[in-house]
């Protein structure tokens, strides 16, 4: 049972119902019977792992709160070393565990068959590790109740693929009861049917050529696998986004903000900006719980000292960057994915973001020699389409999850590309018709629109303020356009989230 499952509405309207007609203060127990069994549809064989990682966050968060708390322990840094000690023991524990279930790949055929991957995995896992970081730092108190701390753990809509999630900010909303309010269980429809129409009518569409065409590699043109690779671009982002857009759209029925995760990230003008829009939970966890230790220890401080006596001020500065944006993106390439393509494709993200900030005085001094005016619109746009086919590149990368095969598309791109392709009817033999195709460029276009208006601000709320004949004529293009345009029915097979197995 997912989002896109018939089951999943029948579901989700007996728990709307059962959440608003019980009283406020037990209204986060529905939710939690409500996770646990929306779970449970996904494989109750998932189930003790997620259990098991609740219990190891809620016992070694009273762990960490009982030694600061315990009146014998009077030098604060003896406690906060005792604490530093259980926080560790219990994100092992959490690391190991992930570790086993992303190694699967590497076991043998028939030990591989028999381990279960869970749901979710790497996300409830960040959750909880953030969890007892931040309680070791004393940035709030455990949670005393281990139903609570389950339900912030298992809620529903953030199972499948994130945001990866903050104790503070969400387990007061879940545990707190929230009265019905018609617009925003109005809104949290707009956005779920929003998402919707992202995955059911321009993702799965588009999986239909990526899957042919990446599935027979070594017989497709050039031009037949830039197309695609263009296309499984659109198709990740229409995906992962349209998840984001379902999941926050059903939190906000219940009356729950979750954390913004995309923030139309193809407006980007570098890669850095990029990932500070695109996956934007993921990269703040990375920031506060990986970069900022890494850039703040005393062991970095030792190491830039030597390095700015021995090799002067510039290399210090360097290194300065180096070191923690290389461990940041590798670890980010190796949480996608144990492959060899996804540790090549965080070096390539990483030394991408690296250089353009160590040579940015160079770059800027060459932008004045050759009298490029950056501030001009054109170079704006630009910078975006050039920042796209970055991201592209990387999808090359790791869609084969095999370096030679990515080379091979590279090779094919660059020396057989057939560019008649692009114009007689080849593009059509991969599963998509010119119909198809068409509707999916008028996709494209209304993804920009959209994009457009909500970099201004409060698109949904100027759909409120329109009349009811104008906002329900919306409404109704939207779902006759999903009921019409979308993947779905007898004999199709509906495909999972992209990031549903991360």
């Amino acid at each position: 049972m997912t989002f896109i499952s018939a089951e999943f509405y029948l579901f989700l309207l007996i728990l709307v119902i059962a959440y608003f007609i019980i009283p406020l203060k037990f209204r986060w127990i529905a939710l939690l019977i409500g996770s646990i069994v929306f779970y449970v549809f996904q494989g109750i064989e998932m189930l003790p792992m997620l259990l098991l990682a609740a219990a190891v966050g809620w016992l070694f968060g009273l762990g960490i709160g009982r030694v600061y708390n315990d009146g014998k322990t009077k030098e604060i840094q003896q406690a906060r070393k005792k604490a530093k000690l259980v926080s560790g023991v219990g994100i092992v524990i959490l690391i190991a565990v992930l570790a086993l279930v992303k190694s699967t790949r590497y076991m043998p055929e028939n030990l591989a068959a028999k381990m279960i991957v869970p749901l979710g995995i790497s996300y409830y896992t960040f959750s909880i590790i953030s969890y007892l970081i931040d309680v070791y730092r004393r940035k709030y108190q455990p949670e005393q109740n281990a139903l609570k701390f389950l339900l912030f753990v298992a809620f529903f809509p953030k199972i499948l693929q994130g945001p990866i999630a903050r104790y503070d900010k969400l387990a007061n909303q879940l545990y707190e009861g929230h009265r019905f309010e018609y617009q925003r269980v109005c809104f949290g429809l707009q956005l779920f049917l929003w998402g919707l129409m992202k995955k059911l009518i321009i993702a799965d569409r588009l999986a239909i050529f990526t899957d042919r065409v990446f599935g027979d590699v070594f017989q497709m043109s050039g031009s037949m696998l830039l197309v695609a690779a263009i296309f499984a671009t659109f198709e990740l982002y229409c995906d992962f986004s349209g998840c984001m857009d379902m999941a926050s759209g059903v939190s906000q029925i219940f009356g729950i903000e979750l954390e913004q995760n995309f923030q139309r990230p193809f407006f980007s003008k570098s890669a850095a900006e990029f990932w500070r829009r695109w996956h934007i939970t993921l990269g703040a966890w990375f920031k506060d719980y990986v970069y900022m230790p890494v850039v703040t220890s005393p062991r970095m401080a030792k190491i830039l000292q030597w390095a700015k006596k021995r090799f002067g001020a510039r290399v210090g500065k360097s290194l300065m960057v180096i070191l923690p944006l290389a461990i940041v993106w590798i670890l980010t390439g190796v949480w996608h994915g144990t492959g060899k393509a996804y540790v090549m494709w965080g070096i390539y993200w990483g030394a991408m973001i690296i250089a353009s900030q160590i040579w940015a005085p160079e770059i800027k001094k060459m932008g004045r020699f050759l009298h490029i005016n950056t501030e001009a619109e054109s170079f704006q746009i630009f910078r975006m389409v050039r920042t796209f086919f970055l991201f592209c590149i990387g999808r090359i990368i790791t869609i084969p999850n095999s370096l030679p095969t990515s080379l091979e598309i590279f090779r094919r791109i660059a020396f057989e590309f057939h560019p008649w392709e692009l114009v007689d009817e080849t593009l059509y033999t991969y599963g998509l018709d010119s119909k198809d195709i068409s509707l999916l460029l008028c996709m494209f276009v209304l993804l920009w629109a959209v994009a457009m208006l909500q970099e201004k601000g409060g698109l949904r709320t100027r759909i409120a303020g329109y009349n009811l004949v104008f906002r329900w004529a919306i409404y109704y293009i939207a779902i006759v356009a999903l009921i019409v345009f979308g993947i779905y029915g007898p004999g199709y097979d509906a495909s999972n989230f992209v990031y549903m197995g991360f």
